[in-house]
């Protein structure tokens, strides 16, 4: 008797502090829902996704809208085959724009990407799985997407960008600290 009472007791504070327990998805300083992380999983998974695409998404019901830039149209596919896959999302509208080759633009991206990842203090956001600082490059214009620690470093990938481009906006965000 005093077993079960203290089973339904355990049980009862289980399913209280089971909710305040979940786990939590932040990225780039925004707090996204089970649907949008699994998204955002997806997207940050595929292949042939590198440092030189952007890839975003905008979820509203069950309609998922994908916008970016990419290198490969394998990459534009893929994007839109993954998040079509997902429990949730019924309608995807993909936007994804697939860069025109040019080599000028290669070369861009090239000297762009030295400059940054090339010394400290930036080299550090190269070493991770999938680089943080996006390298757009479009008619010899560069933006510089995703996520940094801090204002000083959002600066100096901005002001090491322009040493290789004469057209550079910084679209990079800064973290909220933890």
């Amino acid at each position: 008797m005093m077993r079960t009472r203290l089973v339904k007791i355990g049980c009862t504070i289980l399913f209280l502090v089971l909710p305040g327990l979940a786990q939590e998805h932040r990225w780039a300083g925004r707090t996204l829902d089970n649907l949008e992380w699994q998204i955002h999983q997806e997207l940050a998974a595929l292949p042939f996704h590198g440092v030189f695409d952007t890839l975003r998404f905008e979820v509203q019901d069950q309609t998922s809208v994908l916008s970016g830039l990419v290198l490969r149209e394998t990459v534009k596919e893929n994007a839109e085959r993954a998040v079509r896959r997902l429990d949730g999302v019924a309608i995807v509208v993909n936007q994804i724009e697939v860069l025109p080759a040019s080599r000028a633009d290669d070369a861009i991206r090239s000297k762009v990407y030295r400059v940054i990842y090339g010394k400290q203090p930036l080299e550090k956001y190269g070493t991770r799985a999938m680089p943080s600082i996006h390298i757009i490059v479009k008619g010899t214009y560069v933006t510089l997407e995703g996520v940094v620690d801090s204002e000083a470093d959002r600066n100096t990938a901005y002001l090491r960008a322009l040493q290789a481009a004469h057209h550079v906006t910084n679209n990079l965000r800064v973290a909220p600290e933890r």
